[in-house]
């Protein structure tokens, strides 16, 4: 059963705050390069999903797994260790409903990201 992340913030921005030593121009590059890598990634997941390229979708999940962990992103983090996982075991309609996730998530966060760059 997953947690329910609609009803909360999906970004822990003390997280960003304690990898960043709070410097707001450091974390308003962090941010923006994490942001740009979901972008990236999104597309490229297509891209791997519709190649049936089940290797590299795993590769791309456990890079973006680590990139949300740094950036205070857990359940897109947790996302991706599955996806990576069951990318290696070819499970191709589990991965699809990550990757459909991921994007779910993606959006998210490009939101509360943009609302953090605000206060800043």
């Amino acid at each position: 059963m997953r947690f329910n992340y609609e009803i909360c913030m999906i970004t822990d921005i003390i997280c960003l705050q304690q990898v960043t030593g709070e410097s707001s121009e450091v974390m308003r590059e962090m941010i923006d390069l994490f942001l740009g890598q979901i972008e990236e990634t999104a597309k490229e997941l297509e891209i791997l999903w519709k190649d049936g390229n089940w290797t590299e979708i795993s590769r791309l999940a456990h890079k973006m797994k680590s990139s949300s962990l740094v950036m205070g992103v857990e359940p897109m983090a947790a996302g991706m260790a599955e996806l990576e996982m069951l990318a290696k075991e070819n499970h191709a309609e589990k991965c699809r409903e990550l990757i459909n996730m991921f994007h779910s998530l993606a959006g998210r966060v490009k939101t509360e990201f943009n609302s953090h760059l605000a206060s800043l």
